[in-house]
Parts: structure tokens; sequence; C-alpha cells
């Protein structure tokens, strides 16, 4: 599974990928990530219906490896789609997206 997260003008930032059976969802900046001394970025699983669902926090330096509750064929089995929010430091205080979305992108099951 991989997603390309873009922003606004569709210029790639972040990959995120994991292997149907595994555990992990890996996520790798392609390009400057500066979200600020008091601000975080987080993942977000974007389901057909429902909320959103936090995957984790990444990491100024642009590498992080989410532990997903599942494999990721079935923990992300429904989800079309990955977005990125610019959050408080620590990441979201409600549990749901409170800041702008920086970046997203369509999930692609390469099976």
């Amino acid at each position: 599974m991989v997603a390309v997260l873009a922003g606004q003008d569709a210029k790639p930032v972040l990959v995120a990928s994991a292997d149907r059976a595994g555990r992990i969802l890996t996520v790798k900046a392609i390009a400057p990530l500066q979200p600020g001394a008091d601000r975080a970025l987080e993942l977000w699983a974007l389901p057909a219906s429902g909320n959103p669902r936090s995957l984790g926090l990444i990491p100024p330096t642009g590498l992080a490896r989410l532990a997903l509750p599942a494999p990721a064929g079935t923990a992300l089995q429904n989800i079309p789609a990955l977005a990125v929010s610019l959050e408080p430091a620590g990441g979201s205080p409600t549990g749901l997206p409170t800041g702008p979305v920086l970046y997203s992108g369509p999930l692609q099951k390469l099976y």
C-alpha cells in the first residue's frame, strides 16, 4: 500500500507505505518539513464514512514508523485516503483534526 501526500500545489511532500501483511506504516518526507517549534504534524486515515482516525505524529526529521492495530491490509482496508494536519505540539487534543490539512493523497493498494 502506498500514498503520496501533496499540498494544494500538488507537489509531493510525503510518501507513506506498508506491506499488506505488515503492521508498520512507514512515512518518509521527500521535501522539507517545518511545522514550527510548538506544532506537530499528525497523520490521519480518512475512512469512506465516519471521522478521521489518527495514525500518529510525523517528527520534524520526516521519518516515522507508525504501528497499525492490525495488518495493513485489514487496518487500512476501507481507507481511501490519508491526510496530514498541523496540530499543537503532542498532537490533536480532541482526537480529531483541529488544524488545517496541509497534505493529502489517495491510498493505493498494489495488490
